[in-house]
């Protein structure tokens, strides 16, 4: 059984409707891709897994309905979300934001690991520990987003717009990021409006496009797909 699987789901907002029958299903230890221009309804998909919206149709995480259980739950659980909000606390500190990530795990140890790694992954966070979350640039904000979501020790991490607005050096930072949880196996559902990004990290890959999937298939297949070549190939 996928560890994340969506069925014929519908979300509507008043009369207007945001997704039509999107199904899609991630394996765990996958990076799964979801492409697709701005307003197609990506975010919205990700806020229906993540408990934040009503749907119809069915969304499960690891074989339990999320509409059963609580967002919170969902976090304790495994399910962790990477908004392209990042929803930092603008006032606290690189180490405060990273504690406020592990602030429902109870071994010490474990916290302390996922510390170590987390400055590991991004030296720039460990150089700047003690300074506040709105004195960095927007690609520090994002691996300390990133960061966060990770301390809070995630089987499956959902990504919004990871590169969003970013320099290409971050992005390559980002990107040496993934390779490097791809290569730990954890799990990750990856939305992006940067194609040629998602084609690079993503094994499987789905077209998102007003609110429906239109294409899904390999990373190869998508690729090579004239379709995705010429409307999304190069789009940031």
């Amino acid at each position: 059984m996928p560890v994340l699987q969506l069925e014929d789901v519908d979300v509507s907002y008043g009369k207007t409707q945001a997704l039509r029958n999107v199904s899609l299903e991630v394996e765990e230890g996958e990076i799964v891709g979801v492409i697709g221009p701005n307003g197609a309804g990506k975010t919205t998909m990700l806020d229906s897994i993540a408990g934040y919206k009503e749907y119809s149709g069915s969304i499960t995480y690891d074989g339990t309905e999320v509409s059963e259980t609580s967002s919170g739950k969902l976090v304790n659980d495994g399910l962790v979300y990477c908004t392209e909000d990042r929803d930092l606390f603008p006032y606290f500190t690189v180490h405060e934001n990273l504690q406020m990530g592990a602030q429902f795990r109870s071994d010490d140890g474990a916290v302390q690991e996922s510390f170590d790694f987390v400055y590991d992954l991004f030296p720039r966070l460990d150089e700047r520990r003690d300074q506040e979350a709105q004195t960095m640039s927007g690609g520090e904000q994002q691996m300390l987003a990133l960061g966060r979501a990770l301390m809070s020790d995630p089987d499956v991490l959902m990504l919004d717009e990871p590169t969003l607005g970013l320099a290409p050096v971050i992005i390559d930072d980002i990107s040496e990021a993934l390779e490097r949880l791809q290569d730990e196996g954890l799990t990750i559902l990856l939305v992006e409006q940067n194609s040629t990004f998602a084609l690079r990290h993503a094994e499987r890959l789905y077209l998102l496009e007003q609110g429906s999937i239109e294409l899904s298939g390999t990373a190869d297949e998508l690729r090579d797909d004239d379709y995705i070549r010429d409307a999304y190939v190069g789009v940031t």
